[in-house]
């Protein structure tokens, strides 16, 4: 009987063998110019014929996985991207007071409903944390002290957790008293906090461009004024555009909030170099950092670099993050290292939501203590960067030629820019016509460019359905030019 690849008839022995090697490619179990199993090694481990392992091995070959080198045998082969990346983008002619939270609103309001095909938050698949050892934890730290689901208490974090994180950013070149690890509902408090113990109503804040569009939702929400930075997307925010800010009359900095390791939406990585030169700037021209490093431990390398806060010798940077991204999102533990601001950082905490829940909080202080956090993010790692490159992929086949696409060197969205007259916030209204949903560029300025942009969230299996929809907003896309 003849097999066939679709259709409930199991594909051919070859392509099944050849699929597991390419998961496990794409995975980065077998690296880029690593050498994949020889065919008399693959046939005895796999039990099979030598024709059949061969045959397997020139399918993945064909593909464009690995290739082969005479007198030597197949290696994994480095796939180039089709699609070029975006420019390096332009900075704002001047700071204004941002108003992005009603486009939010707007597009949140209508992509909640339950037909919808979500490729715009990023938030992952389910099965991607470790949601049953989390959720025996929690249940361990209630029947341990069970006072915690009847008092508030640890105002300030609990002290086992504090100790891990300021163990964990040790690793990193960090010297942290665990004292400064300040305990927040999620990243986004956190950056509240920062924000509003630095700078004042009136204030301009830089950013990178484009940037996270909660970083503008704070500052619209606390009155201040942004002023994007051109940002290069692979290498980070210009030090030539933001000198020629901090330089210029009339424009006095009071902040820089940006996220030096894994950014959002482009998946930037500043090099160490950069960022000393970075840090020289500011302390030279006072102004200080606000690093989100949610996405820090995302990274694709085989080191996770050190924060921008390991290299900051003058106390100017204040760093943010949380286990949001990493390890559980619904229980919104997040932290900020707050040095000499320590003091005034826990009043304004404890005025604006008293505390974080001690029992979620204990119960993430003993996953981490078990060690289990590193291996874990080992895993979340690869399905990163597999699901990076399974979208990139699609993005390929069905977006409009044109189209530039980010290369992130961490996290799980993708940044596009399609070519013109397509308009993403035309686009996004009517894919959600066809139940999909998406993040239109326009949410990530504070001065209204990227209308021909959007970000992906590749968290997402791609399933059937999930690549339909890209094939369905890449023809969508199509039609606009």
């Amino acid at each position: 009987m003849d097999d066939l690849h679709d259709g409930g008839i199991e594909a051919p022995l070859y392509i099944r063998i050849a699929d597991e090697l390419a998961g496990r490619i794409a995975s980065g179990q077998l690296a880029v110019g690593e050498r994949v199993p020889s065919v008399r090694t693959l046939a005895q481990q796999k039990r099979l014929s030598p024709t059949t392992a061969l045959a397997a091995l020139r399918h993945l070959e064909q593909r464009g996985d690995i290739e082969a080198r005479p007198q030597s045998g197949y290696y994994v082969r480095q796939r180039p991207q089709a699609l070029p990346a975006p420019d390096m983008s332009r900075t704002a002619r001047r700071p204004r007071y941002v108003a992005v939270n009603e486009l939010f609103a707007r597009l949140i309001h209508a992509s909640a409903r339950a037909d919808i095909v979500p490729l715009g938050s990023a938030v992952p698949e389910h099965d991607w944390y470790p949601a049953q050892t989390l959720q025996r934890a929690l249940s361990a730290a209630v029947r341990r002290r069970p006072q915690w689901m009847t008092e508030y208490g640890h105002y300030f974090g609990v002290d086992a957790l504090r100790h891990e994180i300021a163990r964990m950013y040790a690793g990193m070149g960090c010297s942290i008293d665990p004292d400064e690890v300040l305990i927040t509902n999620g990243c986004m408090e956190a950056l509240n906090l920062a924000l509003r113990a630095i700078a004042a109503p009136g204030d301009v804040i830089a950013v990178e461009s484009p940037t996270f569009f909660g970083f503008l939702q704070i500052i619209e929400n606390l009155g201040m004024k942004a002023v994007e930075i051109a940002t290069d997307p692979h290498e980070g925010i210009s030090l030539d555009a933001l000198r020629g800010v901090l330089e210029r009359d009339g424009t006095p900095v009071r902040a820089l909030l940006l996220s030096p390791t894994v950014g959002n939406p482009l998946g930037t990585t500043m090099p160490e170099a950069r960022q000393r030169e970075l840090l020289a700037l500011c302390a030279r021209h006072q102004v200080e950092i606000i690093e989100d490093d949610v996405y820090g431990d995302l990274h694709f390398g085989s080191a996770r670099p050190p924060p921008l806060k390991a290299l900051d010798t003058q106390g100017i940077v204040t760093l943010c993050a949380s286990f949001s991204k990493t390890l559980a999102p619904g229980m919104r533990i997040g932290w900020i290292l707050g040095g000499a601001r320590t003091d005034a950082l826990r009043l304004d905490k404890f005025v604006s939501s008293v505390a974080t829940p001690a029992m979620l909080q204990q119960s993430v202080a003993d996953f981490l203590q078990q060690r289990a956090y590193l291996r874990h993010l080992s895993g979340l790692r690869r399905a990163c960067r597999q699901q990076i490159d399974r979208f990139s992929d699609a993005v390929e086949r069905h977006f409009p030629a044109g189209t530039r696409l980010s290369r992130p060197q961490g996290g799980f969205v993708l940044w596009l820019e399609l070519p013109p007259p397509c308009d993403s916030l035309a686009l996004h209204d009517r894919a959600l016509e066809h139940g999909i949903s998406f993040a239109p560029g326009p949410l990530f300025s504070s001065s209204g460019q990227y209308r021909n942009a959007l970000r992906l969230n590749c968290g997402r299996e791609l399933s059937h359905t999930v690549e339909a929809a890209l094939r369905t907003l890449g023809g969508l896309a199509k039609h606009m030019i």
